[in-house]
């Protein structure tokens, strides 16, 4: 997950990969609402470095921010939430006006997650998937601000939660499980991102309550317009 004024640092990226292995979120999420959307998550990973979090939307095609892919990275490998091999995957397309990169796999591997597009409410209860290097792969929060924009990044929602380096690109899901948006800003970051490139794991997270941590979500109706924009399912179209 990006600090707002930490944008598209690839070499921070492999810094905090080096020596790292993601963790899953597969058995912290089988007793929770997000339980059915671990076949929908993917860890994705270039050349075995962790690079963040994406979410299945439909047969072969996934989501994730475009900030976790290093400028010039076409492939990468992506892993479901429940464990097994990786498989292969091609960026399709980035967007140029939100952070967000459409991914296309094998169809088959990964289970689409069910979408809730309709508006939030400050309060709601949500759950989200990562895969950070060190620390939990599944994190609760609370909606604070239901619409917010995010200058460079997109609209969305802001909510308290302990959501770690590793969860960009992932799921936030609400109650029942359905797919709300994509973990994708950590506001105020301060020095949370500088930490996790020095010791490879976000440590300014792991020592905080929930609280004090604010998220900015990106909208899933925001990203699901976009995603067909830049790369329709028909194949054709701008890129």
């Amino acid at each position: 997950m990006r600090g707002r004024a930490w944008r598209f640092l690839p070499l921070l990226v492999l810094a905090v990969g080096l020596g790292a292995c993601a963790r899953l979120p597969g058995e912290e999420a089988r007793s929770t609402a997000a339980a059915g959307a671990v076949r929908g998550f993917a860890a994705i990973s270039a050349h075995g470095l962790p690079l963040g979090s994406a979410v299945a939307v439909a047969s072969g095609r996934l989501l994730t921010n475009a900030h976790t892919l290093p400028e010039g990275l076409s492939r990468v490998q992506a892993q479901r939430g429940d464990g097994g091999p990786p498989v292969a995957a091609v960026v399709l397309a980035r967007s140029r006006v939100m952070d967000l990169a459409v991914l296309g796999v094998a169809p088959g591997h990964f289970l689409p997650v069910p979408i809730e597009a309709g508006p939030v409410a400050a309060g709601e209860l949500l759950v989200a998937l990562g895969a950070p290097n060190a620390g939990p792969a599944l994190a609760h929060g609370i909606v604070h601000l239901p619409d917010a924009l995010l200058a460079g990044t997109g609209r969305g929602m802001t909510a308290w939660m302990g959501a770690l380096m590793g969860y960009s690109g992932g799921p936030a899901l609400d109650g029942q499980g359905r797919l709300r948006g994509l973990v994708t800003a950590l506001l105020r970051p301060g020095m949370a991102p500088l930490l996790a490139a020095l010791t490879g794991i976000d440590l300014g997270g792991m020592t905080r309550n929930r609280e004090e941590r604010e998220v900015f979500i990106l909208s899933i109706a925001e990203a699901m317009a976009e995603s067909e924009r830049i790369a329709p399912e028909s194949g054709a179209g701008p890129r």
